[in-house]
């Protein structure tokens, strides 16, 4: 096995000595023995327009040996990568390789050109000693499509506005051109609807965004006063205009709600408030459009627009069906109503649903005189501290763009597969966390997901200190057993025992998005797309988010923060070589 690299020199020669064999490689087998026998590549549009995650040789010499869409040539032979060089924007370094701390692996990025369509990509790759004859192969690889030739996103600014026209002028007349013609209607003003909005305006495609609210962040700005994200403001960032240096690390709801309403002027994107796509639009295969209805503020416009993105975030709430919750003499609403626990100082309160642990410690908080978690099945907990000693490998990037790539080049299953390994390593850094919560009565997994789908982070807590409630027993702990009826005086359990309460919230998730799509747009297109939206498809990629659904013209973009900022590039780059002829609609 050759020496570990020692320094930053010799990781650049043995990522510069990789990348020559990679670029020097001919044939589909040559390509593929760049890579460890059980090696990943991730690629995002590059030998095809779509995400394709593959594991081991025997699958990327089977992927990349497929016609291509235009048929004739494989993939391999149609795309013709070359040009390859290191990106000197992420200097290549070294990383313990994941169960074999006492090696180095080497990580680089890099970039290079697309022969058809024409275009550049910037790809990463992590490589292993593997022992054969001394070389160096990859463990995983991401080709990633940067920009279409001649069709490239703009890095600047127009130079301003001079000779008699003025940037009201202007502003008016590209809003009035966007309304009367839009390409793509955006369905949502979410963090994900406004980061797509700006980047297809960017890209010189109109955009059109409708939101039911009355407000930009609405969204954020409608649910409980106690909510932050549990991520640092940095890798969080919004597209094109990070978050001011002044803000807090842990981004407060109402923060999160008015920078997005300055965002949407910032970004001069047009969205139509108290506004809501009517059912059913239908989409005309001759002229390639969608015929839809907007009920814009009480009026109802007919608009054309060639594509229309789902941007609606998660599905709608889940609220069970209890024999007996009309008789319930006390309140009773899903936490996604949950709007502050204090005017129920004093109250009993039960919280069915042990993720949304925040919304417990806010009764407990707000003087709730006993606040009960029932526990329907067992929980993930780490810590964020623990989370911070591993976090992604691009976290600490300074440029966004660069964290993207870094953060985004393994496969989601593969993240996730990863992520399992190194639970015994969270589990023995949050001992004391963890031996706390099983003496309360919390039933604890070391699955990522309670029923053990592939699913990321689903069902899972990420402790930022309120934990200690449960240990403390200041939140209480109903465990295992399901909820049979209500009675008037609280809950009757399916074991026959009881608990008492004045509150009860339903901390019980959301329904699949699938359901408020068809709401909208009729039960016929979930013929073409199927039910099934998020979540991995077999090769590990998430399910029709911001890549080609089976419906014509249709997309879907949930997600937070990072998802939209980085793959709405991958949607407005889709969308361009469909409008440019250089990709059969999808």
């Amino acid at each position: 096995m050759t020496s570990e690299p020692t320094n930053s020199n010799e990781a650049t020669q043995v990522a510069t000595k990789w990348l020559t064999a990679l670029s020097s490689a001919s044939d589909v087998e040559t390509f593929a023995s760049q890579f460890i026998p059980t090696g990943w590549l991730r690629d995002l549009m590059c030998f095809s327009w779509d995400f394709k995650s593959v594991a081991g040789r025997d699958q990327i010499v089977r992927f990349l040996s497929v016609s291509s869409e235009s048929g004739g040539k494989s993939r391999f032979e149609h795309a013709q990568l070359h040009n390859f060089e290191l990106d000197k924007s992420i200097l290549p370094a070294k990383f313990p390789v994941p169960g074999h701390p006492q090696l180095l692996g080497v990580s680089a990025a890099f970039t290079f050109a697309i022969t058809s369509p024409p275009a550049t990509g910037r790809g990463f790759v992590q490589l292993f000693p593997d022992g054969e004859g001394g070389q160096w192969k990859a463990f995983t690889v991401l080709t990633n499509i940067q920009d279409l030739d001649g069709h490239e996103e703009p890095q600047e600014g127009i130079e301003g506005y001079f000779g008699g026209t003025t940037w009201e002028e202007e502003h008016a007349r590209k809003m009035a051109e966007i309304e009367s013609d839009p390409t793509v209607l955006i369905v949502g003003a979410g963090q994900s609807g406004l980061m797509c909005a700006a980047r297809f305006c960017r890209m010189g495609i109109r955009a059109l965004v409708v939101e039911k609210t009355a407000r930009v962040g609405d969204v954020w700005r409608n649910r409980y006063p106690g909510l932050s994200l549990h991520l640092k403001a940095h890798p969080m960032s919004v597209l094109y205009q990070p978050w001011p240096k002044t803000y807090p690390q842990f981004l407060p709801r109402d923060k999160i709600a008015d920078f997005l309403e300055a965002y949407a002027v910032g970004q001069e994107i047009n969205v139509w408030l108290s506004s809501a796509v009517l059912p059913t639009p239908t989409y005309d295969e001759l002229s390639g459009r969608w015929n839809v209805e907007v009920d814009r503020a009480g009026n109802r416009v007919r608009l054309n627009p060639k594509h229309i993105v789902f941007a609606t975030g998660m599905g709608a709430p889940k609220v069970p069906s209890w024999p007996g919750m009309n008789t319930f003499k006390g309140k009773m609403y899903h936490s996604d109503q949950h709007k502050g626990a204090a005017p129920f100082k004093g109250k009993r309160v039960v919280v069915v649903g042990a993720a949304s642990i925040d919304v417990s410690e806010d009764f407990v908080v707000k003087g709730a005189s006993e606040v009960t978690m029932v526990q329907r099945s067992a929980t993930c907990v780490f810590s964020y501290g623990t989370m911070e000693k591993s976090p992604p490998p691009g976290d600490k990037l300074p440029i966004v763009e660069d964290m993207d790539l870094v953060n985004n080049s393994m496969s989601p299953a593969l993240l996730i597969q990863l992520t399992t390994r190194a639970l015994p390593s969270f589990k023995e850094n949050d001992r004391e966390l963890l031996d706390g919560l099983r003496k309360a009565g919390f039933k604890l997994t070391w699955q990522l997901t309670p029923d053990g789908e592939e699913r990321l982070a689903s069902g899972t807590i990420l402790d930022m200190g309120n934990a200690k409630l449960i240990s403390e027993g200041k939140i209480k702990i109903k465990q295992g057993v399901e909820v049979a009826r209500v009675e008037p005086e609280g809950l009757v359990f399916a074991d026959g025992s009881k608990l008492s309460a004045d509150v009860i919230v339903l901390a019980t998730g959301y329904k699949p998005i699938m359901p408020s799509i068809t709401s909208i747009m009729g039960d016929e297109i979930q013929n073409l797309i199927g039910n099934e939206i998020w979540g991995l498809d077999e090769g590990g990629e998430l399910r029709h988010c911001f890549r080609p659904t089976g419906a014509p013209g249709f997309w879907v973009a949930p997600g937070g923060f990072v998802q939209a900022r980085f793959l709405s590039k991958h949607l407005a780059i889709q969308i361009k070589a469909e409008e440019l002829g250089l990709k059969k609609r999808s």
